[in-house]
């Protein structure tokens, strides 16, 4: 199971949550009927994207109170679900974990220990050797080649000066 959103608190009256994403693949949110919040399966009557936000009225909750309850409950769907919404050259935080980063020159960056989001971006945990570096994930730097993330050396040395 992936975690792919976060109930932060009732938004009006009638059961409605604000959630926030905790995955990419936004697309997720159009097909998906039903989720497993906290150990419960819910189903999902409507859902919105509004600034950054879901807005969500789940069929099981249908008061401000109810709604209540479920405060900072994550959302989550079997991994195969976001597998098939992904585009060919997009990865799952999961999959990227404990895989290698390459450069363009075919050398090994370091292997991907931990993927950290402090809003701005994503900052890739890379160790090699013993030592960790944090880089930047800058889309514009980063491609795939062969299933594998690669990183464009020249830019990257740009990055981490």
């Amino acid at each position: 199971m992936l975690e792919i959103a976060r109930i932060l608190k009732p938004q009006g009256i009638k059961g409605e949550v604000k959630a926030e994403l905790l995955t990419d693949v936004v697309s997720i949110f159009d097909v998906l009927s039903q989720c497993l919040v906290g150990n419960k399966i819910m189903h999902i009557q409507h859902i919105s994207l509004r600034q950054g936000f879901l807005y969500i009225k789940f069929d099981e909750i249908k008061t401000r109170n109810d709604a209540e309850l479920y405060r900072n409950q994550v959302l989550k769907v079997e991994k195969s679900l976001l597998e098939e919404m992904k585009d060919e050259d997009e990865f799952l935080v999961d999959d990227l974990i404990g895989s290698i980063l390459y450069n363009d020159k075919g050398e090994m960056v370091g292997q991907i220990v931990e993927i950290l989001n402090y809003g701005a971006s994503d900052i890739f945990v890379v160790e090699k050797e013993g030592r960790t570096y944090d880089i930047p994930y800058v889309e514009e730097i980063f491609y795939v080649e062969n299933g594998n993330l690669v990183v464009d050396s020249q830019r990257l040395d740009e990055v981490m000066v």
